[in-house]
């Protein structure tokens, strides 16, 4: 028997939008010259069209149009991808066009476009003021590159959603191509499934059964214990093998993660009052402890806070072409982090279908859209034929070997100049059991070396990469987690940023060091719930990289405790940090006699130095030129890396920005900006400038 739809779901409350039920989008999506792409989520079977227009002439005849690919996820849920081709050999360039869709629905016979949808009028209008319809541009041109960047957005999290402030920005530039940005990166964590609050797991568990027509069972798990709030950590430690400390109310069904992106990309599916969350809750664990439910009450504002944000974030993804890469937490904390951890989760069953399914949830609602041409009929009759079908056991275990097998998540972003997006997720290389993983082995570096060579860079140009783990953090931070993982273990620190394997950073530095045109680059990350912006020189041999690091995160997640913190963090970091290295260890005076064995142990602890890398006699060494003078080191070093942490111009003396906050980057040439736009009672801008072009010395934070 089919599971009842939760009564708090709006679809039985009367509130489903008008004809094919559309529960997401439109998204805007991979945009290049030939082709324009549109995302959405319906309830129901739709034949969906798309059409582009010349801005103010959408009453003539449009410049292009196409069709949706769509699959079927669930009973009541189908993801459509629609593509317009234009109607000449490109699009028009660096000029302000608009689109509408149409949706027939095949039973009743209904159609519509954007306006009988409700989404060009009132509170949920997805169009700009001044512009009719939702609206993009084809940036070729010559004028600086404008992006958007991203990461870290809980539906739970304190304070306001920083995509509150591409909103505003949207308002104030949506009819100037040369002012508006053409892209925004999301650069992990959209959502968090190993962190739900206590108030949402409950109704998303019953609307994931309604959307997917079924009851998954997780194997080796007991349906009861799904129902339970709170319920989870047991199950998701001892039979998935994860290790998430906030694991409670784990996500693990493929409904539960679609539940949770439809949640996070629009308000149609939320209750009517957001109260009836934490009543839905404590119905359906009666037994939870007093501390429990008022935690989960206290988490309803949080919760509130992000649902009056939605038509504004809704109108942002319509307007502005969307990339999306995956960090641990849209699966769960700690993903891959050790050869151990993935080879435990591999072997469990519970395990294999939890990460399979919040990967295909990321296909289904992000990953599709970044480059459609990456995923061929096999991965995504995989993904239709196990959820779409039933799942029996034989699609149940395609499916997962699909998910698991899948290795190519990185992407190339038509921007100009290109974005390479990384996956340093999947693509990993261990050196041991339980130590810090390579981000990027062989095999996934080689991919990258692929989409850098195809994807038409201009000579001169930086290369612009997107990694969801900023290649250089805050080396107070990097070098505190260097010296709790080797008392606390791995997962207690999130010991894994680039700079955690000496050999990945090298790997890294010198894959850029050999790639023509990789002497300049400019990174944009996230993760790390703060935003910064760092200039890096590092050198391989007689070859230097000049390295932009830009930092936006978290978009929501932090408090005013949080805040406080980082500011104080920043304000304690060194603002210029510099360090010498070896392939190995390089030579010591008297290094084999027991007062060189002293010397070398007590320098070398982790409260003194970078790094001398596990094992001790192989691998690269890191040492603050200090530390190598005092140890009488004369081997020439094979590294230099010299980082300033520039302090931007604004309200606050910390290099780090704590609130929750968006990154406005403007790349012209070598020279960029990075604008800094955070979110407390209002949106306050924090500006830094460098150039790459330029010795290190000197540098700019004062607004153009």
């Amino acid at each position: 028997m089919t599971p009842r739809p939760p009564t708090a779901w709006p679809l039985v409350e009367g509130r489903a939008p008008v004809g094919p039920g559309l529960l997401a989008g439109p998204i805007l999506r991979r945009v290049d010259p030939t082709r324009i792409r549109v995302w959405i989520a319906t309830s129901g079977p739709v034949r969906a069209s798309l059409w582009v227009h010349r801005a103010g002439q959408e009453r003539g005849g449009a410049v292009g149009a196409g069709e949706a690919a769509s699959v079927r996820l669930g009973q009541r849920l189908f993801v459509h991808l629609l593509t317009a081709r234009p109607s000449g050999q490109r699009f028009p360039i660096d000029e302000l066009l608009t689109y509408d869709l149409e949706l027939q629905c095949p039973a009743s016979g209904w159609s519509g476009r954007l306006a009988e949808l409700g989404l060009l009028e009132g509170e949920g209008a997805v169009a700009y003021p001044g512009v009719s319809l939702p609206s993009l541009f084809v940036r070729q041109g010559s004028g600086p590159l404008r992006v958007l960047h991203g990461s870290c957005r809980k539906l739970h999290g304190k304070g306001q959603d920083a995509l509150l402030c591409a909103d505003e920005l949207l308002e104030h530039t949506s009819a100037d191509p040369s002012r508006r940005p053409s892209a925004l990166f999301l650069t992990g964590d959209q959502l968090y499934g190993d962190d739900v609050a206590a108030a949402l797991i409950g109704y998303l568990h019953r609307l994931g059964i309604s959307l997917t027509g079924r009851a998954e069972r997780i194997p080796s798990i007991p349906p009861q214990a799904l129902d339970e709030v709170g319920g989870r950590q047991r199950w998701v430690h001892e039979q998935v093998g994860f290790t998430s400390p906030r694991a409670a109310n784990h996500l693990l069904t493929f409904g539960e993660f679609a539940a949770c992106y439809l949640l996070a990309f629009a308000d149609t599916l939320w209750p009517r009052d957001i109260g009836e969350l934490a009543r839905l809750a404590e119905q359906t664990s009666p037994q939870l402890e007093a501390g429990t439910r008022r935690r989960l009450r206290a988490r309803v504002q949080d919760l509130e806070n992000a649902r009056r944000a939605l038509p504004s974030v809704r109108r942002v993804l319509a307007n502005v072409p969307a990339y999306m890469l995956f960090d641990d937490h849209d699966v769960t904390d700690d993903w891959n982090l050790t050869r151990r951890w993935r080879e435990r989760v591999a072997s469990s069953p519970a395990g294999r279908r939890t990460v399979a399914n919040a990967l295909a949830a990321f296909w289904a609602f992000q990953g599709w859209g970044n480059d459609p041409g990456a995923f061929g009929e096999d991965f995504t009759g995989a993904i239709a034929a196990h959820l779409g079908g039933g799942g029996d056991d034989a699609t149940a275990e395609r499916f997962e070997q699909t998910l698991w097998g899948f290795d190519r998540w990185s992407f190339c972003a038509p921007t100009r100049p290109a974005a390479i997006c990384l996956d340093t997720r999947t693509q990993r290389a261990y050196d041991s059991d339980e130590g810090p993983a390579r981000l990027i082995g062989p095999a996934g570096l080689e991919r990258i070396a692929a989409l850098i060579r195809t994807s038409g860079r201009t000579p001169g140009e930086p290369l612009l990469l997107v990694s969801a783990t900023p290649v250089c953090g805050l080396e107070l931070q990097e070098r505190r987690q260097r010296f709790l993982a080797k008392r606390l273990g791995p997962y207690r620190v999130d010991f894994e940023g680039w700079h955690s394997s000496l050999h990945g950073l090298v790997d890294l530095m010198r894959f850029f060091a050999g790639t023509p045109g990789g002497h300049t680059v400019v990174v944009l990350s996230g993760d790390v719930h703060y935003a910064m912006t760092v200039e890096v020189r590092f050198t391989v041999g007689d070859t230097s990289v000049q390295l932009a690091q830009l930092v936006s995160s978290g978009l929501k997640h932090s408090g005013t405790i949080t805040k406080q913190l980082l500011g104080l963090l920043g304000r304690l970091n060194r603002r210029r940090h510099q360090r010498i290295g070896w392939a190995g260890p390089p030579e010591t005076p008297h290094a084999g006699t027991r007062t060189g064995r002293l010397r070398r142990r007590l320098l070398l602890r982790p409260v003194n130095t970078d790094a001398w890398a596990d094992g001790g006699d192989s691998g690269p060494v890191f040492l603050a030129p200090s530390v190598a003078r005092r140890m009488g080191i004369t081997q020439p070093p094979d590294y230099r890396e010299v980082r300033t942490y520039l302090r931007p111009d604004g309200p606050w003396s910390s290099p780090l920005i704590g609130e929750n906050n968006l990154g406005v980057v403007v790349l012209d040439g070598h020279s960029i900006t990075h604008r800094i736009l955070s979110r407390g009672a209002r949106t306050t801008t924090h500006q830094a400038r460098l150039d790459l072009g330029l010795p290190q010395a000197r540098r700019s934070t004062e607004p153009t």
